[in-house]
């Protein structure tokens, strides 16, 4: 039983202006009630005295009077912060309930995403995978304020996998259809990188971010030779095996490929991953966020 989640939040950004009416915290390209100046319009076009900017008012009017024109009062004009939707895409496949990663730190990382787009004004949404697109442990896009409990319940209360694999992965992306979206795409990605890319390129349109759990079942394997228990990380099943250096060494570097493969494939589509080994804070994705803003 999972102990209670206490709320954890982090900060970010949506790196571009987001098209919408739905106010929120982001930089938006709308005209409205924000407080990003976008410059000044005729009051009889846009009749708000509230806004009416006498000195500019002036400045123009002494201009105009000089090239025989009619007096304009001029009114400022804002660009209206909005919302985006932040989606959750969590892997709940065999090779990451059988290792250290566990259900509950994807639980743990579901309740802060949700807390944190709440409480900035966003959406959260989110879609469980396996083989197959889990729709038990999925959310449509809400503003619900009891939606981090209710995400990290969904998957803590989630069966398990009825078959090894990960394909669930590409239903999952479809289902984002939000005009503006940011996508925490988290998973161990011990899946074929042929996968990843599929789902990259239905995702082109979004922001993404993916949480790279790495394993370290490897490093735990005995250094010198002699039997020892292994376990499929898909099929659950368990092994004993004769361990020898060489065959330790051979597995840490077919790792070691497979995450070189897939970080190539993020730098493909541009996209920079989150590597941990652990739980996520919020000063990792703070760091992560302040990071790319810089870049």
């Amino acid at each position: 039983m999972m102990k209670p989640i206490q709320p954890q939040e982090f900060s970010y950004r949506f790196p571009d202006k987001v098209f919408g009416h739905v106010p929120g915290s982001h930089n938006g390209t709308a005209l409205g009630s924000g407080d990003r100046f976008a410059g000044f319009a005729d009051l009889f076009d846009y009749p708000d005295p509230r806004r009416l900017d006498v000195r500019a008012s002036l400045r123009n009017n002494i201009a105009d009077l000089a090239l025989s024109q009619q007096e304009r009062w001029l009114v400022r004009r804002y660009q209206q912060r909005s919302s985006i939707t932040l989606w959750l895409l969590a892997d709940l496949s065999r090779s990451m309930t059988v290792s250290s990663i566990s259900n509950e730190r994807v639980a743990r990382l579901a309740h802060m995403i949700a807390y944190s787009a709440i409480g900035l004004g966003d959406r959260f949404a989110m879609a469980g995978f396996d083989a197959s697109w889990r729709k038990d442990v999925s959310i449509m896009p809400t503003q619900q304020r009891s939606m981090p409990d209710v995400a990290a319940e969904k998957i803590m209360a989630a069966a398990l996998p009825s078959a090894p694999g990960a394909e669930g992965l590409v239903a999952a992306a479809e289902l984002i259809t939000s005009a503006r979206a940011m996508v925490f795409l988290a998973s161990d990605f011990c899946c074929d990188i042929d996968l990843v890319e599929r789902t990259l390129r239905k995702l082109a349109h979004y922001t993404v971010v993916p949480i790279v759990w790495q394993h370290d079942e490897v490093d735990h394997l005995p250094s010198h030779a002699g039997w020892t228990e292994t376990r499929d990380s898909e099929t659950g099943q368990r092994h004993s095996i004769w361990i020898r250096p060489g065959i330790k060494k051979r597995w840490q570097q077919q790792l070691d490929e497979h995450f070189e493969k897939l970080t190539a494939c993020f730098m493909r589509y541009r996209v920079q991953p989150l590597f941990v080994s652990g739980e996520v804070t919020p000063q990792q994705l703070t760091q992560y966020f302040s990071a790319m803003k810089k870049s």
